[in-house]
């Protein structure tokens, strides 16, 4: 995944039917945080939808000491896969010496981190703009 422009849209998530219904792909924008990538994300992120957030984790230019961060402001359902992706991409980063951090949870993404303890493993760090790590 090559880096955007800081003001860069992502595409639309567009909508499609899986065995539960409709389900909207995770988009995922890529660009210059001020500590290493900003990864935007857009849409669902759940278990048909973590691999592509994994594929683009791992392809990012991440060097040791650099800290890719997460916006999920834009994330609309968020289950157990999602959670899973987090943690095996903060894994992942951890193996490279790197590390994961997020910002701007959207409310559903932030209930599921604080009924699910998640938010004392990734605590969301602030955005280095002044911005509320939780979009509050």
């Amino acid at each position: 995944m090559t880096p955007t422009d800081p003001g860069a849209v992502p595409d639309d998530p567009a909508a499609s039917d899986g065995p539960d219904g409709p389900h909207t792909v995770l988009a995922l924008a890529t660009s210059a945080g001020p500590d290493g990538p900003l990864v935007t994300l857009t849409g669902d992120l759940d278990y048909e939808t973590a691999p592509r957030l994994l594929e683009s984790v791992a392809a990012l230019d991440a060097p040791a000491g650099t800290t890719v961060t997460l916006d999920l402001s834009g994330v609309g359902f968020f289950d157990s896969g999602g959670i899973n992706a987090l943690l095996r991409a903060r894994t992942s980063l951890r193996n490279r010496d790197a590390d994961l951090t997020v910002r701007r949870l959207s409310p559903v993404v932030e209930r599921i981190f604080r009924i699910t303890g998640l938010d004392t493993v990734l605590t969301p760090g602030t955005s280095g703009d002044g911005e509320d790590p939780t979009g509050g």
